[in-house]
């Protein structure tokens, strides 16, 4: 599987690393508008491949060099958000969408049967973004969404009640930011329904301020968010139809419309197999149709970028 990556920052070149480690490609294309740390990048990486149980061969290129790819991976960004909330997400959205203009079109002239994975920030705006301007058919455009956030989230009820994250059922749904919600009515492991638990909802509050707290003390994120993507590429690449929460268009869900925001999808070969149209309690739908109006309104003031 051949697999680009656009914007070798330290989300790219961490999910390189991870993709190596992984052996989650027979291809890896690295891309970026520093040519000279991208192929040093490349280099590093392509050592690194020679210790790891996989075959990968690793180089650097321009947007030509992506051509053919099974998967392009969209990890630019002309504005990163500083500060880990969505605020500073938001505040990036036009002129990453900008940047965005310049490169999708191409990327989807030079390989039109690609999945892409989007993972700049603002992620559902940006995911709406590569929907409108590469025309693909909406389950070949796949945003990281909240799958960080449920990791997250699952990492702190595991921690709290001593029971394996692989066996907790919980996921954070709608915009990866402030309007994000717990489907607490849907948190269960191992047939226990913990969401009426109030140690639940407080471990969820408590996620809001993980990310944060990450860029206050080391200035980014790097790890988790390439471990998410990671874990979509390994889903394509072994067809493997695990369900996790990403950012996808939303059609019709409990009447929302033409928006891209997070709900539990099952990801294989083709990208997005299926939307899982979960059952959400009264509560879960205004939040759900919270975020889908708050991304919207991003949507409709960037309507000039694609």
């Amino acid at each position: 599987m051949k697999v680009s990556i656009i914007g070798v920052g330290k989300v790219g070149v961490t999910l390189g690393y991870a993709m190596v480690m992984k052996n989650l490609a027979s291809e890896l294309v690295l891309v970026s508008r520093s040519a000279g740390r991208t192929r040093g990048e490349a280099l590093d990486l392509q050592h690194a491949a020679a210790l790891s149980p996989g075959r990968v061969a690793v180089r650097s290129g321009d947007i030509e060099a992506t051509k053919n790819s099974q998967v392009v991976i969209l990890a630019l960004a002309e504005s990163a958000d500083k500060g880990g909330n969505a605020k500073d997400r938001l505040a990036s959205a036009e002129p990453n969408a900008k940047l965005f203009q310049s490169v999708v079109p191409k990327v989807a002239e030079l390989s039109p049967d690609a999945i892409l994975l989007i993972v700049s920030n603002p992620v559902d705006v940006l995911t709406y973004a590569t929907l409108k301007l590469s025309g693909f058919p909406p389950h070949r455009v796949i945003g990281t969404g909240t799958l960080i956030d449920s990791a997250r989230f699952r990492s702190l009820l595991s921690a709290h009640y001593n029971i394996h994250s692989d066996d907790i059922r919980a996921y954070i749904l709608g915009e990866h930011g402030d309007s994000q919600f717990p489907v607490l009515s849907a948190v269960f492991a191992g047939g226990w329904h913990m969401g009426q638990d109030p140690v639940v909802k407080q471990s969820f509050e408590k996620t809001l301020s993980v990310a944060p707290e990450v860029f206050l003390a080391k200035g980014y994120t790097n790890f988790a968010v390439a471990s998410a993507a990671a874990m979509i590429l390994e889903a394509i690449r072994d067809n493997s139809h695990h369900t996790m929460p990403v950012s996808t268009l939303v059609q019709g869900y409990y009447g929302i419309e033409d928006v891209c925001l997070s709900l539990p999808a099952v990801i294989g070969r083709t990208g997005i197999a299926q939307t899982l149209q979960i059952a959400l309690n009264e509560e879960e739908q205004a939040q759900l149709h919270h975020s889908a109006r708050q991304l919207s309104a991003v949507n409709s003031s960037l309507q000039s970028c694609w």
